[in-house]
């Protein structure tokens, strides 16, 4: 515990000394109501390279930007695929049988996600752990980046999720992955549940139950990735303000008081990372699963357990 609490204090001088040389104090949030709402201002990151159009220009509402430009959160996430791609180039360039530090580490994370993946979807969701395990550890980097001194603290750096624009990316991806999968393994069967006429051979008010339901289910389908990203993005967001706030009343002298909230974030940001690959990956199964081989075997069921009342009855 004293080296733990030496080793904070010395962290929060380094923190201190290269704040002042670099000039971040100056750019740290208050408590201050015009700079508080400067930190919504950005909501998805400051532009460091214009490329072509217009920024926008509110007058009385929300502008309307048709600016093409290279994003800080665009350049941290550029910074973010390096590093995933280079740990994964270095510990597999040279593979061994016996495994050095940097390799076991990197083969205990995929064994244990893979591991992970089985035990939710089954020996089939295997198929999908490459874009479940790229998701996480892209997300996990992303998200605890938010707790790294400087980052959206300086205009360099922004956190990648707390961007809307990256995470709505990312649901983008997910969804038009899982649906293709979708129609890939059912064909034609796949969009049966989002338009069902089967119910009127039943009568009209059956078939108008499926029609609705299908449309409901539709609609869903759709918000699902509107939900992705909405819940990504405003856990990281809010973290980042959660932590600015607190630096701006306790000040670097008190820096350490705000390790815990610090790992809280980086709790949050491990859930949240979980969630939104382990939602992805609850998709595809959904996507894959034929409904009317479900209700076949619903109805088997059913005739069955009708079967043995009756000879129960008959046996009575």
């Amino acid at each position: 515990m004293r080296r733990l609490l030496i080793g904070l204090i010395a962290l929060d001088v380094i923190v201190i000394a290269l704040g002042n040389v670099l000039g971040a104090p100056t750019r740290w949030p208050d408590i201050e109501v015009p700079v508080i709402g400067s930190l919504f201002a950005s909501l998805s990151g400051e532009p460091l390279v214009h490329i072509a159009g217009e920024a926008a220009q509110p007058t009385g509402g929300i502008g309307i930007s048709n600016e093409i430009s290279i994003s800080n959160s665009l350049f941290t996430m550029w910074l973010v695929m390096g590093f995933l791609i280079g740990i994964s180039f270095v510990a597999t360039r040279n593979l061994r049988l016996l495994p050095g530090r940097l390799q076991n580490v990197v083969e205990l994370v995929v064994q244990g996600l893979s591991d992970f993946v089985q035990s939710t979807g089954g020996p089939q969701a295997l198929r999908y752990f490459p874009l479940f395990g790229t998701l996480f550890l892209f997300i996990l980097m992303s998200n605890w980046l938010s707790v790294v001194p400087f980052v959206s603290q300086i205009p360099l750096l922004h956190a990648p999720t707390a961007d809307y624009h990256t995470n709505f990316a990312l649901a983008l991806v997910g969804w038009f992955a899982y649906q293709s999968e979708g129609v890939r393994r059912l064909g034609g069967k796949y969009f049966s549940k989002f338009f069902n006429f089967s119910g009127f051979k039943e009568g009209a008010f059956i078939g108008g139950i499926f029609v609705f339901v299908g449309l409901i289910e539709l609609f869903s389908e759709l918000f699902r990735m509107l939900t992705l990203t909405l819940r990504l993005w405003g856990n990281v967001l809010g973290g980042e303000i959660m932590l600015g706030v607190m630096a701006a009343v306790l000040w670097y002298v008190a820096a350490p008081l705000a390790l815990p909230f610090v790992g809280l974030e980086v709790f949050i940001g491990l859930i949240q990372a979980l969630i939104f690959s382990l939602l992805v990956l609850m998709y595809f199964i959904l996507a894959i699963e034929s409904h009317e081989e479900e209700h076949d075997v619903a109805l088997a069921h059913a005739d069955q357990s009708h079967a043995e009342m009756t000879r129960e009855v008959a046996t009575v």
